[in-house]
C-alpha cells in the first residue's frame, strides 16, 4: 500500500498541473476575446466619429469666400490674379534632398544646403558654382549668408550648433562653431558681419558675437520650439 501511494502521487500531481494549465489557458482566450471586442468598437466609434466629421464640415460649407465678399460694405477691391510662375534657371550640383537655401544681399548669391553633406554657394545668374563646403553633419536645417559682405556662410540643424564659414577659406580650420542651444537650429540669420541670431527647438533665440562665438543675449520668451526668425 505504501508502495502505491508513492507511485500515484506523481500522476496526482501532473493530472493538477493540467488542469492548472488548461484553467488559465480559456482564461487568457476569453481576455484576447474581450480585447478584440474592445479594439473593433474603438475602430467603429472612430469611424462613426470621422463620419460626423465630415457631416458637420459639409454643413458649414454653405458659402464661398467670393460671396461672403460680395456683400462687405465698403466693397473690397478686386484682386490682383497672381503672376505666371516661370522657371529662370535650375541650378544642378547635389547628390541629396536640398534641406536649406538663402539669398545673398545681391541677388545674385544664393547658398543651398543638403543632405549630401555639402554646402554650395552659386551664381544664381550664370547657374555656376562657386564653392563647395563640406559638413560634419548632413542634417542640415537651416542656412544663412550675411547679407552686406557676403563673405560668411552659417549653417546648423540637429547637431544642435550653428557652424560658421567664411568664403574663400580652404578647410575646417575656417569654420567656427558656436554652441549653447539644447535642441536642433532651426533658422540662423546675420546681423552684420559682427552679430547674428539663432532660433532652436530648445525654445530660444541667441544673439551671438560671431568673432568670439560667445551669446550676447538669450530670448526665452517662446513656450515651444522657435522655427523660424527674420530680420528686418
Amino acid at each position: 500500500k505504501p508502495v502505491l501511494q508513492k507511485a500515484s502521487y506523481p500522476l496526482e500531481h501532473r493530472h493538477r498541473q493540467q488542469q492548472r494549465l488548461s484553467i488559465y489557458f480559456h482564461l487568457e482566450l476569453a481576455r484576447m476575446s474581450d480585447l478584440n471586442s474592445k479594439i473593433e468598437a474603438a475602430k467603429e466609434k472612430v469611424a462613426s466619429l470621422k463620419q460626423q466629421i465630415v457631416q458637420i464640415q459639409s454643413e458649414k460649407k454653405d458659402t464661398t469666400l467670393g460671396k461672403a465678399a460680395s456683400g462687405v460694405d465698403p466693397p473690397l477691391a478686386n484682386l490682383r490674379s497672381p503672376p505666371a510662375v516661370k522657371t529662370r534657371r535650375t541650378l544642378k550640383g547635389h547628390f541629396g534632398k536640398v534641406t536649406a537655401m538663402h539669398w545673398g544681399g545681391d541677388s545674385r548669391t544664393l547658398v543651398s544646403a543638403s543632405q549630401d553633406g555639402n554646402l554650395l554657394v552659386w551664381n544664381a545668374f550664370s547657374s555656376n558654382k562657386l564653392q563647395s563646403i563640406s559638413l560634419k553633419s548632413s542634417y542640415v536645417m537651416s542656412v544663412g549668408i550675411e547679407q552686406s559682405q557676403g563673405n560668411l556662410i552659417a549653417c546648423g540643424g540637429l547637431d544642435n550648433l550653428c557652424t560658421v564659414y567664411r568664403r574663400g577659406a580652404a578647410g575646417d580650420s575656417s569654420a567656427t562653431e558656436m554652441a549653447s542651444h539644447d535642441g536642433f537650429l532651426s533658422c540662423c540669420r546675420f546681423v552684420n558681419e559682427q552679430q547674428m541670431i539663432t532660433a532652436s527647438g530648445d525654445s530660444t533665440c541667441i544673439l551671438w558675437d560671431v568673432s568670439t562665438a560667445k551669446p550676447i543675449s538669450t530670448f526665452a520668451e517662446h513656450k515651444a520650439d522657435a522655427m523660424f526668425l527674420s530680420i528686418f
